[in-house]
């Protein structure tokens, strides 16, 4: 559970309580206002409740982003009784939603994304609160979300700005909208290490709308200021499979324990293929309570469209010339070897960047030609990344690794299959000549395609 004004937690549900003794229906009290849907999923393609800070291992030429979610969340609305504080009623059994997102990334710096959920509502027949038994659809409340990367490209970890707006387009009568439009501001932190990725977010969310207030002058929850906190890590488990376990929660301001959401997840993510992500999980809520949802299971796909789109080549509409005598045939640039795939000119990317230059995409163009035409003589492919001893050696480490991984995906684009890829970074730890070598700088800075038998 994302846990936005969630939990319901005890002094919230304890109130309504007291105003269901006190009037015998829901009716008396403003709680179309109550939004109890709390999964607000993530646009990140490593994370599911958190947002991160704007990395992501996919294609580099991707500018076009798809997302969904389906998660059923069990007992999300209940009423606790004031002198056992264990819960006295359901009012809401469950809510299933989908969530359907779709985002544009302007730059390596910026993206802008909306999200949009549909749900399906199941209330229970409770005549002590005034509630008939009802299955109900309704649309929630949209939201804008914009990344803003303010790190550096050389930094060992990466920040950015991620602020939010949440429209109330939601239906306030099944308790999916709490017909608040609100802002909120958070600032990530992600940094990957060798086999681990920790992300962490803080920020603050002020409501224009939401308040709940009951017919007594004393009694009020206040939702309108918030501080927010989530935690999460990415461990892969290879180039397909990873895990992640995430922590999400909200503090009202004033701070109180009875109605702070909390939510942990835990879940598995399979990359298809380098473009098209899918996740899978579940989370416990009530964490420290007796309010709040059961339990929630989620699943999702997340896609990445890549900009450059093949064309189909165009018939010549004039008479071709008598072709010229024919040019000596230049050696190969890409040769297969027993242990190896020979290279005569280098893969290249920009200046301190994991992007191809269009001279490396051709280079790998003719690579992947080679692999396909030889796809029965390995079992895998090694694409070690290097780099020389300028800068750093942590920023270089990354720096191979996502260079290979870029390599990776490029070929995977071209056709060959992302099972017999496998994508390491060394740094600096394996020049291939000394560095009294003149040219030792241009030459330990390299892309090696090694062969597994």
């Amino acid at each position: 559970m994302n846990t936005r004004r969630v939990s319901f937690a005890k002094k919230f549900v304890l109130l309504i309580f007291f105003n269901v003794l006190m009037h015998s229906s829901l009716n008396a009290a403003p709680v179309n206002s109550i939004n109890v849907q709390t999964f607000n999923p993530s646009t990140s393609d490593h994370f599911v409740l958190l947002e991160d800070a704007y990395r992501s291992d996919w294609p580099r030429n991707s500018n076009v982003y798809f997302g969904m979610n389906y998660n059923y969340v069990s007992e999300p609305f209940v009423a606790i009784d004031s002198t056992t504080q264990q819960r006295a009623f359901t009012v809401v059994n469950s809510i299933q939603t989908v969530d359907l997102m779709v985002g544009f990334k302007a730059s390596s710096r910026f993206g802008l994304f909306f999200g949009m959920p549909l749900h399906y509502i199941s209330e229970p027949d409770a005549p002590q609160i005034g509630l008939t038994a009802v299955n109900a659809s309704a649309l929630g409340d949209m939201k804008i979300l914009g990344k803003i990367r303010i790190s550096g490209d050389d930094a060992l970890a990466t920040f950015t700005l991620v602020p939010e707006i949440h429209l109330p387009t939601g239906n306030t009568q099944y308790f999916v909208s709490d017909a608040s439009t609100y802002l909120a501001m958070r600032f990530a932190i992600e940094r990957q290490f060798s086999n681990f990725t920790l992300l962490g977010n803080v920020g603050f969310a002020a409501a224009s709308n939401s308040i709940y207030q009951t017919p007594f002058a004393i009694s009020s929850i206040d939702f309108r200021k918030r501080l927010l906190f989530g935690l999460g890590g990415f461990m892969p488990i290879n180039d397909h499979w990873g895990v992640n376990v995430e922590f999400n929660s909200e503090n009202m301001i004033p701070f109180d324990t009875n109605i702070n959401p909390n939510e942990l997840y835990a879940g598995l993510r399979y990359a298809m293929t380098a473009s098209c992500i899918g996740t899978l999980g579940a989370s416990l809520g009530k964490i420290g309570g007796s309010a709040g949802q059961n339990y929630r299971v989620i699943a999702g796909l997340r896609f990445n469209i890549n900009e450059e789109v093949p064309t189909q080549p165009v018939a010549p509409t004039y008479t071709p010339l008598p072709s010229p005598a024919p040019l000596p045939v230049a050696a190969p640039r890409v040769v297969m070897k027993a242990k190896q795939i020979e290279l005569s000119t280098p893969v290249n990317f920009l200046e301190d960047s994991s992007l191809l230059t269009q001279d490396g995409k051709e280079l790998l163009d003719e690579v992947a030609d080679v692999m396909a035409k030889n796809s029965g003589s390995f079992k895998k492919i090694l694409i070690d990344g290097h780099t020389n001893n300028k800068g750093k050696a942590p920023h270089n480490l990354w720096l191979s690794l996502e260079r290979a991984k870029s390599v990776k995906h490029y070929l995977i684009g071209k056709g060959i299959s992302p099972t017999v890829l496998e994508a390491r970074g060394f740094g600096q730890s394996k020049p291939k000549v000394a560095y009294t070598n003149p040219k030792a700088m241009e030459i330990n800075r390299r892309v090696e395609f090694n062969i597994v038998q």
